[in-house]
């Protein structure tokens, strides 16, 4: 189980307590080996002696440079930290500058896309289907009028043959333009032309 503060995985550096020393390795320094029990209780009963002799004592000389090592490691860690800050800021104005000329440009695109848009809606997929149907309406008032155009004209009470074969003709013509219109708006309407439905 992971410690607190420590992610998964991580390992905790355990500070460097050295053994200590038995009594029978001489590990007294050299400067209390000649004094009296009472010499020795009385440096014990004063601490600020106790700890000038503990500054001499090697146990102490192996902790130092172990904090010192520490305090290095902790000091390029620090250096890394502070330049992976200030790589962040860069970063970070960096990110913000393209994203205002993001915004920028998503702006001007959509106003010319609307422009576009509006310049395109004439031809567009509903308009070109609209016209579809407005020209078979059109084109059945066409037919119609041509048909009644023979009856309103005056013929002297009779048509000649070529005034009949004419008008005929119109008609057969006006009709054929109708049907072709409308096959292209059923062609349309079956999803056989493509675009808007």
């Amino acid at each position: 189980m992971a410690e607190p503060n420590q992610t998964p995985g991580s390992q905790v550096q355990q500070p460097y307590v050295p053994n200590p020393p038995a009594i029978e390795e001489g590990w007294l320094p050299d400067i209390v080996k000649d004094k009296s029990t009472v010499d020795l209780q009385t440096i014990l009963k004063d601490p600020a002696l106790i700890s000038a002799l503990s500054n001499q004592h090697p146990s102490h000389t192996v902790r130092q440079q172990h904090i010192e090592s520490l305090i290095h490691s902790n000091k390029d860690i620090a250096a890394r930290v502070l330049d992976t800050q200030a790589h962040l800021t860069e970063l970070r104005a960096s990110t913000e500058t393209m994203l205002m000329t993001h915004q920028s440009l998503e702006v001007s695109w959509r106003k010319k896309q609307a422009e576009m848009d509006a310049a395109l809606a004439p031809w567009s997929p509903k308009a070109l289907y609209q016209r579809y149907s407005a020209a078979i309406t059109e084109q059945e008032a066409v037919c119609q009028a041509v048909e009644e155009s023979f009856l309103d004209e005056d013929h002297h009470g009779r048509a000649t043959e070529k005034e009949i074969a004419d008008w005929v003709r119109r008609v057969r013509g006006e009709a054929s333009k109708l049907a072709a219109r409308k096959e292209a708006k059923a062609r349309w309407d079956e999803g056989r032309v493509g675009g808007w439905r």
